[in-house]
């Protein structure tokens, strides 16, 4: 779950980093499963971009081609108006309800 704003903060990227660390191990991949909440759900936009110039999007689009589920909060993307803006390809509208059941299913979940 990433709860951070793409900005302000290093934690999006760093949670970004990590999840795509952890899809580039050798050998067997992890289950992965990226849900963004609150202020991250500007992430889903196309044309996000950090301080050193490596776009977010980039990080997220290698994430979706990996087949990892890249969903933003629907209720959090209404409450900042962004749920009738285009996402970034391969980034869906999720729910609270299929956030638990990614919770229940998972071994680990990181916040960050």
């Amino acid at each position: 779950m990433i709860h951070a704003a793409p900005y302000g903060s290093e934690r999006c990227l760093s949670a970004l980093r990590l999840a795509l660390a952890l899809m580039g191990r050798e050998g067997e991949k992890p289950q992965l499963d990226v849900f963004l909440m609150s202020d991250a759900t500007v992430l889903g936009l196309p044309n996000q971009q950090d301080a050193s110039g490596n776009t977010l999007q980039q990080m997220v689009e290698q994430l979706v081609a990996q087949q990892v589920p890249v969903k933003v909060c629907k209720t959090c993307a209404g409450n900042r108006g962004l749920l009738s803006l285009q996402l970034i390809g391969g980034v869906t509208v999720g729910t609270l309800a299929e956030l638990a059941d990614a919770t229940m299913a998972a071994d680990k979940v990181i916040t960050f």
